[in-house]
């Protein structure tokens, strides 16, 4: 840009001189004229193009920083996990050691502890408690405070279930959970005249009311399906068992359209 600078101003002592000399010829101070206006020209392009570039070092320079500064912030985070990955070793060998203990501990023909004795008894989770079975069949002519057996027998891990006696007798104390499904009739599917299905359905527990449910058809076709849900507090060998309040009336039906059905399992 100096180097332009000076050019210009040579033309122009350049040009003042020859204007002196050459008062008469106006052509040749017009065509000097435009010259010096092509170089200014060229000096204001070449200014702009001096601004873009600075511009655009500043820029690049605030792009460095900030990557210089992920970096820095990239080299903490490495030096934080491996901090972290070295206690994280330091609690396995810690866990490994008192598995240890615990291990001599069982194997010590002395240890009498309490402690031991937890360690060394069934565990719960091992040992679930769940049963289901329904009624494999149509059927009527209920009677009052009958007892529902329930024949077919899909799930009874634990052996609380009978189908003999319809009951769930606890295998151990604890929460249980209870459901129980009546399916009435709209038709008379078991021979059955008169009146249509309806029927209530009664949750015992030692003999005692826990629960119930309802289910009555009015009209050809109208079947209606109930079920009920309990959960219950049971100690070892109780028994639990549906029963219906009254005589029923009409036919019922479990089937592959719906099954009566009788099913719970050990919560805690």
């Amino acid at each position: 840009m100096d180097h332009l600078y000076t050019v210009c101003v040579i033309l122009c002592l350049f040009t003042t001189a020859v204007a002196f000399s050459e008062t008469d010829n106006a052509q040749w101070r017009t065509h000097m004229e435009e010259r010096m206006e092509e170089m200014l020209r060229m000096i204001q392009r070449q200014n702009e193009v001096i601004e873009k570039q600075t511009d655009t070092i500043e820029k690049q320079s605030g792009e460095i920083e900030l990557l210089r500064h992920r970096v820095k912030t990239l080299e903490e985070r490495t030096n934080n996990s491996e901090t972290s990955n070295e206690k994280s070793t330091d609690l396995l060998t810690g866990n490994a050691t008192a598995a240890t203990s615990i291990e001599r501990e069982l194997h010590s023909e002395d240890s009498k502890t309490p402690f031991v004795l937890r360690r060394l008894a069934p565990d719960d989770a091992q040992n679930p408690v769940a049963f289901y079975a329904y009624i494999s069949h149509n059927f009527g002519g209920v009677g009052t405070h009958q007892v529902f057996l329930y024949d077919t027998i899909v799930t009874n891990q634990g052996n609380g279930y009978s189908k003999h006696t319809g009951a769930f007798t606890a295998p151990s104390t604890g929460v249980y959970a209870f459901c129980y499904t009546a399916f009435a009739s709209g038709w008379h599917v078991a021979g059955e005249t008169g009146q249509y299905g309806e029927v209530a359905v009664q949750l015992l527990h030692n003999g005692a009311y826990k629960g119930s449910i309802y289910a009555d058809t009015e009209t050809d076709y109208d079947d209606e399906m109930s079920t009920g849900f309990a959960i219950l507090m049971l100690q070892a060998g109780d028994v639990v068992l549906t029963m219906s309040e009254n005589v029923g009336q009409g036919s019922y039906q479990s089937n592959s359209h719906g099954r009566w059905s009788f099913s719970g399992f050990q919560i805690s």
